[in-house]
């Protein structure tokens, strides 16, 4: 019964995934139609000016810091219905496990987003390329997000 469980928790948290996924890319998209990526710190500034693309920024990092949260939890759950006992571990302890299994996923790149994701709940609307900076990497590592998504997929 307990795999029921788990596994119902596992789609539950797949399906989130998902929508966190679309929700980044369409914001994403949003922006690069406002204006051209990567950014610079001279386009965040005239973003910042703008109510309707604060907004999109404003989802970015919603939809970002949700997605991270969710990826772990997926882990944990993936792992959990292959019958490994993760329920004590630190994340870092899940990731060598996943790696064991042979999920592609990389510590460093983990702790590179999670550092990301408290970078942007402290971030300060004056520091521009440090906004820029954050944004552009997020970007950038959307397909990574895909391929560590689609590696925990379970049927």
């Amino acid at each position: 019964m307990k795999y029921e469980i788990i596994l119902k928790k596992y789609h539950k948290t797949s399906t989130e995934i998902k929508k966190h996924l679309l929700r980044l890319e369409n914001a994403f998209k949003k922006l690069a139609e406002a204006t051209s990526l990567p950014l610079t710190p001279e386009q965040v500034e005239k973003l910042l000016a703008d109510e309707t693309m604060v907004a999109i920024l404003d989802q970015i990092v919603y939809r970002f810091s949700k997605l991270q949260d969710t990826l772990g939890k997926i882990l944990r759950l993936f792992l959990s219905l292959k019958g490994e006992n993760v329920e004590n571990l630190t994340m870092i302890d899940v990731i060598n496990l996943a790696q064991k299994r042979g999920i592609d996923i990389n510590p460093d790149t983990w702790f590179e987003i999670r550092e990301l994701r408290n970078l942007l709940t402290h971030e300060y609307e004056e520091e521009h390329e440090e906004i820029a900076n954050v944004l552009n990497t997020i970007y950038q590592k959307i397909s990574y997000f895909h391929h560590l998504f689609n590696q925990l997929e379970v049927q």
